[in-house]
Parts: structure tokens; C-alpha cells; sequence
């Protein structure tokens, strides 16, 4: 079905450049959790000396992907679904330690080890979303063969990639601290929503970005650091 563009008001053409946006085949989501506190600074210093010393740009925002990228028509379901699941979820933790390889990809990463409750969470997330959705073979693995990890850097050179791993060998693992955890929705890399376990509901990127919203982040970090969380 071919869609007039309109030829009102600033408002309408507005509002028909997002619906055309969000029905743009060629969008990529992408769901994931990303990292705060301690381990996201962790990681982040870590990407930096990547950076700095082999000359890297292919480096991702730290996160744990959950699922994708992939494709939908069915951007509404998506988010309805995404909700019901996180709502329904026990509230997941995570340990972070050593460092992994995916050879075939050159992808270099953080290993993450799941508790049985974020592994169950993205299992049925999975499953929810897999009927209308371009989900990869990763991605409908079952409960315990998906791979958790939070990705340091990708689509390297082989040379480079070679030389990546030669330099972990004497790098220090991850040391993992507590933090809030949400779950996020992007499409095109911007996010959609997020739902946050900690408080048990969802936010809008606004609320997720609000200064109250950081002000409890902090709370909660300092609590968890000084061992009363």
C-alpha cells in the first residue's frame, strides 16, 4: 500500500516521517541489557586501551545482547510482548569475569555468566518474540546453550583481531559489582524503551535519562558497594 505524503501541516508531515521510520523494513532492533556502574566503567576502560593502542573503531556501547539485531513488522506486538515477559520475570543477576573470542566473526568480549533467572528471561523473550520476528539461529538457542557476553569489540581485521587476543593473555578479568539492571529496546541503535527490574516497571528514554531517575541509580550503587543491597 503506497501512503500519500501529506500536505498540511508541519506537525502531520512530522508524524508520517516516524510512521514511515517505524515501518522501514530495513529497521534493526535490537534488545539488550546495558551495563552501568562499576562494570560498565570497567569495560569502557578497558575498549579505551583497545582504542588507543591498535587503533580500533568498531567498539561497542557496553551491553549484554539479549536478542539481535533483527527485523519486525510488528513494532506494537514487540514492545507488548517485550513488557509482558519483563513484567512476569524474576529480577536476573549476572557475574562478569574472563575474556572470549568468536573466531568466525572476530568479535572480542567480556564472558558473562548467567544466574538461571536471566537465562530463563531471555529464553522466554525469545520465544515470545521468535513467531513474528527475523530472529537468527543464535538467538533461538535454547535455555542453556545461548552464549551470554558483552561484546569489547568487533569486525576486526584478522591481523588485528590476532594481535587483540595475544594482548589479553596478561589482561586482568572483570571484577564484578552489583548494579541495576534494565532491559532495553532500541531500533536503529535508539532506544525504544527500557524496563528496569529494580523498580518493576517500564521507562520511556526520558524517565530512563531524568536526573531523578540517575539520582536512585546512585543510591542504589552506593548501597550495593558498601554491602547493604
Amino acid at each position: 500500500m503506497i501512503i500519500p505524503y501529506p500536505r498540511s501541516s508541519e506537525p502531520a508531515k512530522k508524524a508520517y516521517r516516524a510512521y514511515k521510520e517505524r515501518m522501514n523494513p530495513m529497521s534493526r532492533y535490537l534488545i539488550d541489557i546495558r551495563l552501568m556502574g562499576p562494570v560498565e566503567k570497567q569495560i569502557r576502560a578497558i575498549s579505551r586501551t583497545l582504542q588507543e593502542r591498535f587503533d580500533l573503531a568498531n567498539l561497542a556501547v557496553p551491553h549484554i545482547t539479549l536478542a539481535g539485531p533483527f527485523t519486525t513488522d510488528d513494532e506494537p506486538r514487540l514492545l507488548a510482548d517485550f513488557g509482558r515477559v519483563c513484567t512476569a520475570a524474576t529480577a536476573p543477576h549476572y557475574d562478569a569475569g574472563g575474556f572470549g573470542f568468536f573466531d568466525r566473526t572476530r568479535v572480542v568480549y567480556v564472558v558473562i555468566e548467567p544466574d538461571p533467572a536471566l537465562k530463563q528471561f531471555r529464553f522466554d523473550l525469545a520465544q515470545a518474540i521468535a513467531p513474528y520476528c527475523g530472529l537468527r539461529d543464535y538467538d533461538r538457542s535454547s535455555l542453556n546453550e545461548f552464549r551470554f557476553h558483552a561484546t569489547l569489540a568487533m569486525k576486526l581485521s584478522w591481523l588485528t583481531y590476532t594481535r587483540v587476543r595475544w594482548h589479553f593473555r596478561t589482561v586482568p578479568p572483570v571484577v564484578f559489582r552489583h548494579h541495576p539492571i534494565r532491559a532495553t529496546v532500541l531500533r536503529n541503535a535508539k532506544v525504544l524503551c527500557e524496563y528496569d527490574f529494580s523498580q518493576g516497571r517500564m521507562l520511556t528514554p526520558a524517565q530512563a535519562r531524568s536526573r531523578a531517575t540517575r539520582k536512585r541509580d546512585e543510591k542504589v550503587l552506593r548501597a550495593w558497594e558498601d554491602g547493604e543491597g
